[in-house]
């Protein structure tokens, strides 16, 4: 009896072991699936003859291939392209292209290609955007440099000279008819940025000057701006005047993606600073815009974040996109199809733009 007892005893553990590893597997694969599972891939493959440079737009990218300019849509159709020449460097947003090479300027007009301006600045040309309604050029040397605004036909407004400064960022808002410009000055014990507002053609509008952190970025909201610094989201009106009920504390996080394609109100995705450039990538995304905060987890390490209209899409070189949604908790990824190394953005109908040398995917993320 014994004998009969203590044989049936393996039997048992036997079966228990076989229902918790099928238990164990089910769960898993319920979990891979809902990582990996996709119905269809959507995507397209773009060989460059070279790729010097790529930026995303709205409606798909432009790029330099050490000759030409071209603009290539979210179908993969080649919009147009421009013979710029050699050494050039470019910005390219919804509002057209920039070009500049040495002391060479050219504004190409971003659906047809076709040049408004194109001829010699004074000094070297180290910068460039082309808003709504003007140009912002920025002019060498790199300190104590000029701002130049022009008219889409070049015709000059004003020049700004930011004496004992360096540009860091600038840009318009307000519809185009406003600049800010953050710079940095070193000429105190102590290194601080300034971001000034001004009205082309006419006087600064206003300045701030925060001395309690170190600003980085600058957002828009409505008729508000905010500034990001390392320990504060600080909002201010357009003369510099805080809104301290609107102050909110970041210490510890970085902004690690802003949607620059939307230019009122953009969602912002911060990371803690110990994430931000590691080796084990990004997975603790607190995601901001207006009075919303919400804070997820992506299931894989991300070495690249973009922030697009109300999501946050988190691209890890192991081959997943995961995808963070504001205000739903739940965080969506899928395996993906292609090897790349380079992640340049994502359209505007949900067309993200990935790099592997001169090949360039289009894949669709809808």
């Amino acid at each position: 009896m014994e004998r009969n007892r203590t044989g049936r005893l393996p039997w048992a553990i036997a079966l228990l072991i076989v229902v918790f590893v099928s238990v164990i597997a089910l769960v898993a694969g319920r979990v891979i699936s809902r990582a990996t599972h996709r119905s269809s891939y959507d995507y397209r493959a773009i060989q460059l003859a070279s790729n010097l440079g790529l930026e995303v737009v709205n409606d798909g990218f432009v790029y330099y291939d050490g000759s030409y300019i071209g603009a290539v849509t979210t179908e993969g159709r080649i919009k147009w392209s421009y013979l710029i020449g050699r050494n050039a460097d470019f910005d390219a947003n919804v509002n057209g292209v920039a070009a500049w090479t040495g002391e060479s300027l050219t504004l190409i007009d971003g659906q047809t290609g076709t040049p408004s301006f194109s001829g010699a600045m004074e000094r070297e040309v180290l910068s460039a955007c082309i808003g709504d309604r003007y140009t912002a050029v920025l002019l060498g040397p790199e300190h104590n440099s000029t701002i130049v605004l022009m008219e889409p036909g070049g015709r000059r407004v004003n020049s700004i000279t930011l004496t004992n400064q360096t540009v860091i960022e600038y840009g318009f808002f307000s519809n185009g008819s406003l600049l800010w410009v953050m710079s940095l000055d070193t000429s105190g014990t102590v290194p601080s940025c300034t971001v000034n507002t001004y009205r082309p053609g006419k006087e600064m509008v206003g300045s701030i000057h925060d001395n309690e952190q170190m600003v980085y970025g600058v957002v828009f909201q409505s008729s508000y701006f905010c500034c990001a610094g390392d320990t504060f989201l600080k909002v201010y009106d357009y003369t510099g005047k805080e809104d301290k009920a609107r102050r909110r504390q970041v210490y510890g996080w970085y902004m690690a993606a802003l949607d620059e394609g939307m230019l009122d109100d953009p969602l912002m995705a911060f990371v803690p600073n110990a994430q931000y450039d590691s080796e084990g990538g990004m997975q603790d995304v607190r995601m901001i815009r207006s009075n919303m905060d919400q804070q997820v987890r992506m299931p894989y390490g991300c070495q690249s974040l973009i922030a697009r209209n109300d999501r946050v899409y988190g691209f890890s070189t192991e081959g997943y996109v995961s995808i963070a949604t504001l205000g739903n908790p739940k965080v969506e990824a899928y395996g993906l199809p292609m090897l790349f190394d380079k992640v340049y953005g994502v359209t505007a109908d949900n067309i993200a733009v990935l790099g592997n040398g001169n090949i360039i995917y289009l894949l669709n993320l809808s």
